[in-house]
Formats: C-alpha cells, structure tokens, sequence
C-alpha cells in the first residue's frame, strides 16, 4: 500500500511521487487528474474508477477548506453497496487513510487537493 505524505493545499506526495491534481489512491494504483462531473460536487459516477476496484472503505477529502459537497446519492448508495464512506476536510482524509492501510484495511482515497 502507497502512504500518502505531504500534503500541502494544491499539492500532495504518494510513494514518492508528487502529484498537483486532484487524483485517487488504492494500494499503488493512482488515478490523476481525478476528474468529476462538476468540480465541487461529488457524484456517484464521480467514483467508478474507485467503486471497480470493490473496496470495503471510501475516504474522500473534501479540500483544504471542505467545499467538496458529497451528494446524498452517493451516500446512500455506497452504504446500500456495504461500503463505509468517510468524508473529512483533505489533511485528515490523508491521515486516516494512512490510518487505515496500517491496519491492513482495503480502503481508497479521493482527494480533493485545494479548496
């Protein structure tokens, strides 16, 4: 599993790589620019990429400031598939990520990095 280090607004460092876009994270698979249908709100579709890979947690990092709105469609949907979602402003997404895949849990990653 990738450890996610360094985050500053804008800009965050994964296994060693620096990345400036938003982006996903599962294991060592990176997913950058992670692009969703509109830029500050978090749809269902926003996350096939995320949701292929089966994963038992979700962590989404809303932004620096937590101005990512997470629709109740994906709320319900995701707890409908068993699957925990997590939201938090990005600097505590990262550390409850790295929470998480220290304790071996199958999670991912959706940062938002600036706003």
């Amino acid at each position: 599993m990738a450890w996610i280090t360094d985050y500053s607004f804008g800009c965050v460092k994964v296994a060693g790589h620096t990345y400036s876009r938003d982006l996903i994270v599962c294991g060592e698979q990176v997913l950058s620019p992670w692009e969703r249908k509109e830029g500050h709100r978090l749809f269902l579709e926003d996350l096939s990429w995320a949701l292929a890979l089966q994963p038992r947690v979700v962590i989404v990092g809303t932004g620096a400031f937590g101005r990512l709105y997470i629709s109740r469609e994906v709320v319900k949907c995701l707890n409908e598939m068993g699957i925990n979602l997590r939201g938090f402003k990005t600097g505590a997404a990262i550390k409850e990520y790295n929470r998480l895949i220290d304790q071996g849990e199958d999670v991912i990653a959706c940062l938002h990095l600036t706003c």
